[in-house]
C-alpha cells in the first residue's frame, strides 16, 4: 500500500512538472543582468568609450559601431585602429550597441550617478561561437530534439500516460489481489 502511495505521488508530481512551465522554473532571460547589460559610467559630457574586439581578442579595426536608444539610431561612429570606438553627448539610459556580429546591450550612466560596479569603457566581444542559455534558446534544433520543441503538448500527453498506465495497472493489480 505505501508503494502504490509514493507511485502516486511521482506521478502526480511529474505531472506538475510537465505542466508548470519551463520559465516558471528559472531565470527569466530578459530578467538577468547580462541582457540588460553592461553598467558604463560615461566621462564628462557624455562621453561613451569602448572596445570591439573578436571571440580571439583581436582589435576590430574600421568597424562601424551604432549606438541606439530606444530602437533608435544616436550615434554612428568607426573604430580606430585599436578597435576603440568614442561616442559623446549620450545621456544616462538603457542603449544597445551594435557593431558587425554583435549587439550588446549597455546601460549608460552619468559620473555622477553611476554605481560603483560601473566600468569607465565597454568591451564588446563579436562572433562568439559560445551561447549561454539552453540548448536550442538561439533557434530550434532539427531531429527528434527539434521536433519535442516544437510540439510540447504531444509530447507532455504521451510523458503523462507513459506514467499513469504503469500506476493504474500496478493499482488495478493491487486492488485484485486482496
Amino acid at each position: 500500500m505505501k508503494l502504490i502511495t509514493l507511485q502516486r505521488a511521482a506521478a502526480a508530481i511529474a505531472c506538475i512538472g510537465m505542466i508548470v512551465p519551463s520559465t516558471a522554473l528559472s531565470t527569466e532571460p530578459g530578467q538577468s543582468p547580462a541582457a540588460n547589460g553592461v553598467d558604463i559610467a560615461l566621462s564628462d559630457g557624455g562621453l561613451f568609450v569602448g572596445q570591439i574586439v573578436d571571440a580571439h581578442g583581436a582589435a576590430q579595426a574600421e568597424s562601424e559601431v551604432v549606438v541606439l536608444y530606444q530602437g533608435k539610431e544616436v550615434v554612428r561612429t568607426v573604430t580606430d585602429e585599436r578597435g576603440v570606438f568614442a561616442a559623446k553627448g549620450l545621456r544616462g539610459g538603457q542603449y544597445e550597441v551594435m557593431t558587425e556580429g554583435c549587439a550588446a546591450p549597455c546601460r549608460l550612466w552619468t559620473a555622477q550617478t553611476a554605481p560603483p560596479a560601473a566600468r569607465p569603457a565597454a568591451l564588446i566581444v563579436t562572433n562568439v561561437d559560445v551561447v549561454n542559455g539552453q540548448y536550442g534558446s538561439i533557434a530550434p534544433p532539427g531531429g527528434v530534439l527539434g521536433w519535442m520543441q516544437s510540439h510540447p503538448l504531444l509530447v507532455a500527453g504521451i510523458v503523462v500516460t507513459a506514467i499513469a498506465v504503469p500506476v493504474a495497472i500496478a493499482a488495478d493489480d493491487d486492488d485484485s489481489s486482496s
